[in-house]
């Protein structure tokens, strides 16, 4: 009974990043309407672990159960970007500066962090070179995973990932958009070397302007995709 509960909740947890990875990369559209069945069919599973992943997207606020009709990928909200945003910024500014306090390059644990820093900064370039832009977003949360790990605050980890899938989706059309995918790379090149050289005040600036960029174009992103919208929020 017990193995059976695992394997259900390990199915449920597939479910889950695969809606979540779907909706966040506007696979599935704000307003589009999904259903449990092809889900279930689409990942060769029953559709009890479909169901548990909708109903904890819906209680994150990604997807609406209509009764009755389906579910509905809810519509961006303005609103909720910008509060989930100033979360998120606060949160990781904190875990950065704690990395850049602690680093030490003489140890053997964050030389192997920098290797695996540098590894993805490598493959978001390639993605970028590319212009692989679903492969570039992926490696951007990876970059930003990474140093969450080493800053080994766990509650602050999973806040901060709950947190930012309301602006991702915003993110995700920024780079989509704009294609600003170097100046990214950039940063997190930066965001490295300061890290290591202890900077705690350059990487907190840096980091600031860097997860700000995407309200740059929020107009722009809203006026050309108004169906994507909550027109209320």
């Amino acid at each position: 009974m017990k193995r059976l509960s695992v394997e259900r909740k390990t199915l449920a947890s597939e479910a889950y990043h695969y809606l979540y990875k779907d909706i966040i990369t506007l696979k599935y559209k704000p307003g589009q309407m999904i259903y449990e069945n092809d889900i279930a069919k689409e990942l060769g599973i029953s559709r009890t672990p479909v169901r548990e992943a909708i109903h904890l997207l819906a209680s994150e606020e990604f997807l609406a159960i209509k009764p009755q009709k389906g579910i509905q990928v809810q519509y961006i909200s303005k609103k909720k970007v910008q509060e989930s945003y100033r979360v998120r910024e606060s949160l990781e500014v904190t875990a950065f500066k704690e990395v850049a306090t602690l680093w030490d390059s003489s140890s053997h644990i964050y030389k192997a962090a920098k290797k695996d820093l540098i590894a993805i900064i490598a493959e978001q370039r390639y993605a970028a070179e590319n212009d692989q832009v679903d492969d570039f977003y992926q490696y951007d949360e990876v970059f930003h995973d990474k140093v969450l790990d080493i800053c080994g605050n766990q509650t602050l980890t999973t806040i901060v990932r709950q947190v930012r899938g309301h602006v991702n989706r915003m993110r995700y059309l920024e780079f989509f958009e704009t294609r600003e995918m170097d100046r990214i790379i950039d940063d997190h090149d930066q965001l490295v070397t300061l890290i290591e050289q202890n900077n705690v005040l350059e990487v907190e600036k840096l980091l600031v302007n860097h997860l700000r960029n995407v309200s740059n174009y929020y107009d722009d992103i809203m006026r050309k995709y108004p169906d994507y919208f909550n027109a209320q929020s």
